[in-house]
Parts: C-alpha cells; structure tokens; sequence
C-alpha cells in the first residue's frame, strides 16, 4: 500500500495518542466521532460522552501513559500495538489504590471514517494488569507464613504477620489481641502436640484468604480439664483471614471442636 494511503490513518491515531498522554480531551474530541463505539471484552462504550468519561477514569486510576509500539494499515482499519504504564492511585478493575506502578499491553483495530476514529475493537492484557494491582499473592503468602509459624512453633515470629487491632472471631472462643492468641495456640501445643497441615487456601477477595486445615495431633497434657491420654486426635478448621498492607487484622473460624471434645471423652450436653 502506497504510503499517500498509510500516513492518513496512522498520523490521525498518532494525534490521538499524544492528546490522550496529555489528557487534552478536547482534541481527543475532534479526533473520535460523535457516535464512536468501543467493543472491549467485558463491556462495551457507546458515543464519544461515555468514551471520554472512560478515559478520564484511567488517568485518575491509574495515571496512564501511552506509548506506540506498531501501526498498520489495512483499507479502513488501523492495527496498533501499544504499552500502556502508570501508577496506581484510584480503584481500577474493583481493587483500591496500591500506588504501584504497572505496565501491560493492548492490540486495537481503529475503523477510520470521513477523517474521525468512529470504532474500536481491543484485546488488553488486563489479566495481567490485574495481578500487578492485586495483593492476592502477597495476602495468601502471609497467610501461609503464618502456619508455618504456628508449626514450628514461633509464637514470636507472629508479630510481624499481625497488625496491632487484630482481632479473633470464634465460637469457642474470642481474642481481642494477638497476645492472647499466641497464649491460645502454646496451650493447644502443649495439650495435644498438634501439627497443621493445609488443605486449601487461596484468596477470596482483595483484602481476604481463606484456610481449610486439619490438625492432627496426640492428647499428651491437660486439655479442656481432661486428663491426658495419649489417644491420637484429628479436627478440621475454615477461616478467613483479613489484611491490611500485608498484616493480617482479622480473623474468623470455624473449627470442628466439638468433635475434638468427644476425641477427648469431655462430657457435653
């Protein structure tokens, strides 16, 4: 294709892509046609209006920055590759402010028509966009740190996994500190030399992880006014662990302590 053809459609998107770096939503506006349409898997944008508020939201989210990589031109179609970085600073894709910087990449076909960008079609790679705002990773890796910890019983290495309002919500019994937890958690080792071994844990929202455990372990001290009996004993657990900045706050549990009760011969009602 002669270049006279090429340069029309590639210069205009050139324009485009400087006044979005420079958030200059006017000539962006005389760029993009009155009825543009952008097709994005997940949603779909109709008309210039709903396209500027979309891209105003990414410069206050993320900071965005824009730079092109390839431009192709095919009839009335520009193909783009593009890097985007910026800085998290605002809720994007559901996950609030890190102030990380990130850097993905998008494929765009533009339609050109009468001198305006009039439809989009884009592939982003906002899977991995998502893992570099998320703190899914971190949160579940903290969350393992601490049975490890509680394996291999460092009581004192908990205070670095824990924040200073943590709290502990159980039925059998609730903490209002880390303190008295660490107390909770000796006492069971003493009483029932237990170990912990993980059968699920993943995370489950922004700020949670959740823990499906069983503990196995031998009755070999004074637990739950018992005698100790030397019986092997096994019970489950469910919790939810929630963090911030990569301490765990708070806590819930469901553990199967009833069913430890009657491993341990304790009357109950």
């Amino acid at each position: 294709m002669p270049a006279s053809a090429v340069q029309p459609g590639v210069e205009l998107y050139k324009r485009f892509l400087t006044a979005f770096n420079d958030a200059d939503y006017e000539t962006v506006s005389a760029v993009i046609g009155q009825d543009f349409q952008d097709h994005h898997p997940g949603f779909e944008i109709e008309g210039l209006e709903a396209y500027l508020d979309a891209l105003r939201g990414a410069h206050k989210s993320l900071e965005v920055h824009a730079e092109l990589d390839e431009a192709l031109v095919s009839g009335d179609k520009v193909i783009t590759r593009v890097t985007l970085t910026g800085t998290h600073q605002g809720p994007a894709l559901d996950l609030p402010a890190t102030g990380r910087e990130v850097r993905w990449s998008t494929t765009e076909i533009w339609r050109v028509e009468d001198g305006e960008l009039v439809e989009r079609w884009a592939q982003d790679d906002l899977l991995g966009l998502r893992a570099q705002l998320s703190s899914d990773a971190e949160n579940v890796a903290v969350v393992q740190r601490v049975s490890d910890a509680v394996n291999e019983r460092r009581y004192d290495d908990l205070d670095e996994l824990f924040g200073p309002t943590f709290r502990d919500n159980n039925p059998a019994w609730s903490v209002e500190s880390l303190t008295e937890l660490k107390e909770i958690i000796r006492a069971a080792h003493e009483g029932l030399d237990f170990t912990v071994h993980l059968d699920a844990l993943y995370a489950a929202a922004p700020d949670r992880v959740i823990m499906h455990i069983t503990f196995r372990g031998r009755h070999i001290a004074p637990f739950f006014g018992q005698e100790p009996t030397g019986k092997e004993v096994q019970w489950t657990s469910l919790e939810v662990y929630r963090l911030e900045n990569a301490k765990v706050v708070e806590r819930w549990v469901q553990a199967d302590t009833t069913g430890l009760m009657r491993q341990l011969d304790v009357p109950l009602p």
